[in-house]
């Protein structure tokens, strides 16, 4: 006959694979999945309608310009590395007045939404505008990010 003798690890083993037994991993990895999630869609960056990645400047009393979300609204972006694009096509700077003459004649607003990222250099900000008034349009409306408690 053979006798047993408690040993200390052998306890140890079998409380183990006991507690991981009663452990369901669905549940852990259902929680998992929803953080992950939750993290994924509030941390989303806050770019243009565009597309073009443009982080725009904020300011403290920014209004809303519901024009600029018209469909014929002339939009010029500038991006950080000093690429132009006229809506969502890309243009050399040089070009910009052509494109900007085209849409007015074509019955848009006479105004300029200029979408210029809060990190462009002001000498390619500087040239974009030369190029907008080159098309005989003064109103430049500048687009910007409002305060996220602003409602107005």
């Amino acid at each position: 006959m053979r006798t047993t003798v408690w040993r200390p690890s052998i306890a140890l083993r079998k409380r183990r694979s006991r507690y991981l037994s009663l452990l369901d991993a669905t549940g852990v990895a259902g929680v998992f999945f929803f953080f992950v999630a939750m993290y994924l869609v509030t941390s989303a960056p806050n770019h243009d309608l565009s597309g073009h990645g443009v982080d725009l400047a904020s300011a403290v009393h920014a209004k809303p310009l519901p024009g600029a979300l018209k469909e014929d609204a002339i939009t010029v972006v500038l991006s950080r590395d000093g690429r132009v694009y006229f809506g969502d096509t890309r243009v050399p700077t040089k070009e910009l007045p052509g494109f900007i003459r085209k849409a007015y004649q074509n019955g848009s607003e006479r105004k300029v939404y200029l979408r210029a990222d809060a990190r462009a250099k002001y000498g390619e900000v500087k040239a974009v505008l030369d190029q907008i008034s080159a098309a005989g349009i003064q109103n430049v409306a500048f687009m910007v990010e409002g305060p996220p408690h602003a409602t107005r």
